[in-house]
């Protein structure tokens, strides 16, 4: 605008002055313009972008640092200006750090918190290009995505997981945990966690060792607990309940030193005592609806998270069991398929959408205790 400008004054003034040279330089900055117009908006982006986030998988709300660069894949006489990145549905932008034709890796920053669960997309990335003359200015797009995973929603719980599984002195137990040894525990040691008692730390291992390390029993960590999610419903939302309930689940089972069957559906994830639970976190975090039941164990203790129930479902489950379970399953479900379940000899309790997850837990482990 400011050349334009220019271009009209010195034409205006060439003929009120008398000065012909000025009609000169008027047509000269006429010609830089539009030159410069043609020039941004013939040319194709020459940059590609590098991002990276940190943390790739992260907590729900945990900031996530995004970093991203351009790297030119041809020389280019246009200068990059300003960004604008698209992050899972929420817009970030800013000015470069470095930027103009001679500039190396034009970069970017900026932080985003996410807590819905799932594959959340990072990009792609607009940019505003402009002349060298800063005359001319648009706004390209540039492909490329990166992802972030969330983890879903967990909570803690509370209770005993020996009123939740069977007591184990009771042969009539329908969920009593067996472990595959005989006779008294041994005393076996296994590294410290977060949230471990100072006195179950075991000295003489943790001297040998050089790192903490506390006791635990070897018919505790031979025990074996099936969470099974059934990931059927209308919409991945309709799951997010489940899905928070069974991450819950899993991390309360593993702090107990419980071996553990994560069911999604048709996927399956073993999760040993010393293993990290975070690849089965991921599992559930990108758990979607699916048309079928999951894969049941006839004769494993399991915990089981389901949502609407009808009867053909319920028979379903009785069809694969051949010894009880415990469930949690939507306030909404058919009451016939409850009852049949009950009958059965399931512990069964139903949950609303909205309803606290340590809350269900506690009227599970009292059901159990009954």
């Amino acid at each position: 605008m400011v050349s334009l400008a220019a271009a009209v004054g010195s034409a205006v003034s060439a003929f009120w002055w008398g000065v012909p040279v000025l009609l000169s330089v008027s047509g000269l900055l006429v010609t830089i313009v539009v030159l410069a117009h043609i020039a941004v908006a013939v040319s194709h982006p020459r940059w590609e972008v590098r991002r990276s986030a940190v943390p790739h998988v992260a907590e729900p709300g945990e900031p996530v640092d995004v970093r991203f660069r351009l790297m030119s894949t041809r020389r280019s006489a246009l200068d990059v200006v300003e960004w604008w990145e698209d992050a899972s549905g929420g817009g970030h932008s800013g000015s470069f750090v470095d930027r103009g034709a001679g500039a190396s890796a034009p970069h970017g920053r900026y932080q985003v918190r996410l807590s819905r669960r799932g594959r959340h997309g990072l990009g792609p990335t607009s940019i505003r290009v402009t002349d060298p003359f800063a005359l001319a200015t648009r706004w390209t797009q540039l492909e490329g995505e990166n992802t972030v995973i969330v983890l879903p929603h967990r909570y803690e719980l509370e209770g005993r997981i020996d009123a939740l599984i069977g007591a184990q002195d009771r042969e009539d137990s329908a969920l009593r945990l067996r472990p595959s040894g005989s006779g008294d525990a041994d005393v076996l040691a296994r590294p410290y966690r977060t949230g471990d008692a100072v006195k179950r730390l075991h000295w003489k291992a943790t001297a040998h060792r050089g790192t903490l390390m506390v006791r635990h029993d070897q018919q505790q960590s031979q025990r074996q607990v099936h969470v099974v999610v059934d990931p059927r419903g209308d919409s991945a939302g309709d799951l997010d309940w489940r899905i928070s309930a069974a991450a819950s689940i899993l991390q309360h089972l593993h702090h107990d030193d419980i071996d553990l069957q994560l069911s999604v559906g048709r996927n399956e994830h073993a999760v040993r005592r010393d293993d990290t639970p975070r690849p089965a976190l991921v599992e559930l975090a990108l758990a979607e609806p699916y048309p079928h039941g999951p894969s049941i164990d006839p004769h494993a203790p399991m915990v089981l998270l389901g949502g609407r129930v009808d009867v053909p479902v319920a028979r379903e489950w009785l069809a694969a069991r051949r010894r009880p379970a415990y469930a949690m399953l939507h306030d909404a479900s058919d009451a016939e398929a409850l009852a049949l379940l009950r009958e059965d000899s399931w512990r069964v309790v139903t949950y609303r959408d909205r309803d606290d997850v340590g809350g269900v837990w506690s009227r599970l482990d009292e059901d159990s205790s009954r």
